[in-house]
């Protein structure tokens, strides 16, 4: 009687602890369900961020393996290379890249770095950075977005800040003009029109008419440097029609133009003919080499057989064009002054000293830029200049092809 009481118990005791397993197991079913559904919930949520991020993304192993691609990648690389190396499907190389940080990034670094890609011209920001798998291992991934509307609009900026400063700084030349270079002439026409009325009432007709001589020339003084000012200010709105233009016929004609000049000094004009031609403003082009050739002619001192040589190089891909004489050349220290307004090499001859100023800001209104090179007093210059443009070159094959970033 007793044993079979104790065996009841016994049965009893594990049908207890049978149901409690039961409760735990299904609370464990429970709980692995919730997080099931949460897994779920997150996954959808990651799947929704990735869809939505207007850029690249991928994963690699340590070993440099593709593990995954989103569709915006797919769809540029034309292929999902699951498996296949990073530098194979993304750079089209068979070794590393010199500039892989796999394994900084592997180390727990997350690593930026902006990249201007040959292949489009358009500038990206890479964002390299580690993933940490529940297994312990660590994989790459790099998420990649076009930033080129922003680093455009940066660089419109600076263009803008630039121009404003030189703007500024050309306000301030304008400002010493009005008060120092315009002032003078008037100060003397002012003084001189006191003799006007001396020799007048003492009837010296003589002295009168060389007085007059003295204010005339004050007057075309003023004149000549309102004039160049306002040319100097209307650079940047004088826009004309864009067309081809031979280069070797437009330095003809303005060695046409300044015919009696060059022949009363008795200069040699070289002009090559082989010069590439430009697309350009025709009136912007005849104003550079026109005011070059002249320039080049009125400082050509007393060479006894001076010449100019008008023609064009190629380096980095560049047309560079010049205006060379033989004339009286530069002090090589003084070679980025002459562009600045007012600045005259040879204070005795003719012309305001804006001439050059005025070039400078026609080329950098075209996106080139002007320079000269002297190798000082008495051994001529050469003027170069170019515009925003490149001279062709063959294009390459398809084993030099850029890769999809860089």
């Amino acid at each position: 009687m007793c044993d079979h009481h104790n065996n009841r118990e016994t049965i009893q005791q594990d049908n207890f602890s049978l149901e409690e397993r039961v409760v735990q197991l299904e609370r464990e079913i429970l709980l692995l369900s919730e997080q099931s559904d949460a897994c779920k919930e997150v996954r959808a949520q990651l799947e929704a961020i990735i869809k939505a991020f207007e850029g690249y993304i991928y994963v690699c192993s340590p070993d440099l393996s593709i593990e995954f691609m989103n569709e915006r990648l797919i769809q540029r690389t034309g292929s999902y290379p699951i498996g296949e190396k990073c530098y194979k499907a993304l750079h089209d190389r068979d070794t590393m890249c010199p500039w892989c940080i796999n394994d900084r990034v592997l180390a727990g670094e997350t690593v930026r770095w902006e990249v201007l890609s040959p292949k489009d011209n358009r500038h990206y920001f890479v964002i390299n950075t580690p993933i940490h798998h529940p297994d312990g291992s660590v994989s790459k991934m790099a998420m990649i977005r076009d930033i080129t509307q922003r680093k455009t609009i940066e660089q419109e900026r600076e263009r803008l800040i630039s121009e404003l400063e030189a703007k500024n700084s050309d306000l301030k030349v304008l400002n010493f003009a009005v008060s120092h270079d315009l002032r003078g002439p008037l100060i003397t026409i002012k003084g001189l029109m006191k003799w006007v009325e001396r020799d007048a009432n003492e009837g010296n007709f003589e002295r009168l008419q060389k007085t007059i001589e003295r204010i005339n020339l004050s007057a075309t003084r003023m004149e000549q440097l309102i004039d160049d000012l306002l040319k100097l200010s209307r650079v940047g709105s004088m826009h004309g029609v864009v067309e081809e233009l031979s280069v070797a016929e437009i330095a003809a004609e303005v060695v046409d133009l300044l015919a009696g000049k060059i022949a009363e000094r008795g200069v040699t004009v070289n002009i090559d003919k082989s010069i590439p031609s430009i697309q350009g403003e025709r009136n912007r082009l005849l104003t550079i080499l026109q005011n070059l050739i002249e320039n080049a002619v009125k400082y050509m001192g007393d060479q006894q057989l001076p010449s100019i040589d008008v023609g064009c190089k190629i380096e980095n891909e560049s047309r560079i064009f010049f205006v060379r004489d033989n004339g009286l050349g530069l002090d090589p220290s003084n070679t980025n002054k002459i562009f600045g307004l007012f600045v005259k090499v040879d204070s005795s001859t003719e012309g305001s000293g804006i001439g050059l100023a005025i070039l400078k800001r026609i080329i950098e209104e075209d996106g080139g830029r002007i320079w000269v090179e002297s190798e000082g007093i008495g051994k001529g210059s050469a003027f170069y200049f170019t515009f925003d443009d490149k001279f062709e070159q063959d294009t390459p094959n398809d084993a030099e092809a850029p890769s999809v970033f860089r």
